[in-house]
């Protein structure tokens, strides 16, 4: 009696929950094929505008690196006054130096006698005839050589942990600057640096 008892028991709860699940599970198939045949939209698209930004220029590249740890700071600080690079202070500078060679444009060259000579022209309106040896530049760029369409720069830079360091520039008749990436430059965003093998 007892086994008849628990069985009864039992299919009673066993239909019991059987009854309250269908009832659930039919309301879910029809919320699914609501949802189905409902026509789907495309994602609302957001667009955010940013306000236009400019380029800065890096204006503290003559100081301490902040990515350098203290300690090799301290290793190599170096005067601006030491080493074989040092650029002659006492020398009179040339007028193309208030210039810096973003703000310099090679217009020309030409040959006067055995000597090539190049046309800059600065931001002032004048055009100025250089030779090879002549200054021009804000980091005491020194003309190196002077080609048909280019001129070749040597500018010192210094650097406080490697104190004066040597860097190679280009500047073309069509605008195209180059640089040689031998040290950091501290140029304008303006100068493209091309790296040189």
């Amino acid at each position: 009696m007892k086994r008849i008892v628990s069985t009864l028991w039992l299919v009673a709860c066993v239909g019991v929950l059987t009854g309250c699940a269908d009832a659930d599970l039919d309301q879910l198939a029809q919320t699914l094929e609501d949802i189905k045949r409902s026509p789907g939209g495309e994602p609302p698209t957001i667009t955010v505008s940013l306000p236009e930004s400019q380029p800065l220029a890096y204006l503290y590249s003559e100081g301490r690196s902040p990515f350098l740890p203290p300690e090799a700071i301290a290793q190599g600080n170096v005067s601006r006054d030491d080493g074989a690079l040092a650029p002659d202070q006492q020398r009179t500078p040339e007028p193309l130096e208030r210039f810096s060679l973003q703000e310099l444009r090679l217009v020309g060259t030409m040959q006067m006698g055995n000597r090539q000579v190049a046309m800059i022209a600065s931001p002032d309106g004048n055009v100025t005839s250089v030779q090879e040896g002549n200054y021009m530049g804000t980091d005491y760029g020194r003309i190196a050589g002077i080609s048909g369409q280019a001129i070749r720069v040597t500018e010192r830079v210094f650097t406080q942990r490697e104190g004066w360091q040597e860097r190679q520039v280009t500047l073309s008749i069509n605008e195209e600057r180059t640089v040689n990436p031998s040290v950091e430059p501290s140029v304008e965003p303006s100068m493209e640096p091309s790296f040189e093998p």
